[in-house]
């Protein structure tokens, strides 16, 4: 009869002692102390007062009100993490701050956010400068009980400033007016290349400043962008002068001039409609029937 083999039997610890060896373990004590030591790192960076945004200072502002601009810093100042709304020094984010700072407000043109440790943000706003002022219709329809509806229509004007960006609700007085007879602007909105503006302005300047012009008050009072290759500049006296804004607009200017001075007799002005200046050597009169 064959001897039976018998396994010996591992023999299986108690929990008690691996406890034991775990908390024998030099490395186990060492993690347990840095977790600690990185939780109370944690806490003292982002919980602690002592780190928490308590002043706001507000520089550059003179039409913006400069309790509203801190209202939009404090909104986006907290950061949530987890649970928690966090209002500490090293998570400002000072291009989401200036970027939702512009959003708010149309009239400021640049801002610049700074933080200064250990609880203090510094904002330095530049607002944007008016050099002219943009009109246009807008349309909208009152409505009668029957259904039916008669169609109505207001001017709405901006300040636009030099980079071509309506940024408040403005009736003119003196400044020159733009209106463009496709577009329609919001506040904020760039509705004008700043190259196209510059150059009419500049030959606003240019012909207000001539000797027939100031001797008898005259000036360009308005621009009608009609398309981007055709803009209508109105006169004071009723007439308007046609020009091409993307070809050279000095030439037109002089050309302007030139045929004011020795083309249209003084007793013939009131009768002027146009003078289209955009082609080439030639200027093109045209008088009211």
């Amino acid at each position: 009869m064959p001897l039976k083999r018998y396994k010996p039997q591992r023999r299986i610890k108690p929990k008690h002692s691996r406890l034991k060896k775990v908390l024998r373990n030099r490395f186990f004590w060492f993690g347990l102390l840095g977790l600690v030591v990185m939780i109370g790192v944690f806490y003292g960076i982002f919980f602690t007062p002592f780190l928490k945004i308590k002043h706001i200072k507000i520089e550059g502002v003179q039409k913006v009100s400069s309790d509203s601009v801190q209202e939009v810093v404090k909104e986006y100042i907290p950061k949530r993490f987890i649970f928690f709304e966090i209002n500490n020094f090293f998570l400002v984010n000072v291009k989401e701050v200036s970027k939702e700072v512009k959003a708010a407000f149309p009239e400021i043109e640049t801002v610049v956010v700074d933080t200064l440790f250990p609880n203090k943000v510094k904002i330095i706003v530049q607002e944007r400068g008016k050099v002219a002022i943009w009109c246009q219709q807008k349309n909208y329809t009152v409505e009668f009980s029957e259904g039916e509806g008669v169609a109505r229509s207001f001017r709405q004007c901006f300040a636009l400033d030099n980079n071509g960006v309506v940024f408040e609700e403005k009736e003119p007085e003196q400044e020159v007016i733009i209106h463009n007879e496709k577009e329609s602007a919001v506040l904020g909105e760039q509705v004008m290349k700043p190259e196209a503006l510059s150059k009419l302005l500049l030959f606003q300047k240019e012909i207000d400043s001539l000797p027939l012009f100031q001797e008898v008050g005259l000036r360009v009072i308005s621009f009608t962008v009609v398309a981007e290759e055709r803009v209508h500049a109105k006169i004071s006296e009723g007439w308007e002068a046609y020009l091409n804004p993307t070809e050279n607009l000095d030439w037109q200017t002089t050309k302007l001039k030139l045929v004011l001075q020795q083309e249209i007799p003084f007793d013939k002005r009131p009768f002027l409609e146009y003078i289209d200046l955009r082609f080439g050597d030639q200027a093109y009169i045209k008088y009211r029937e």
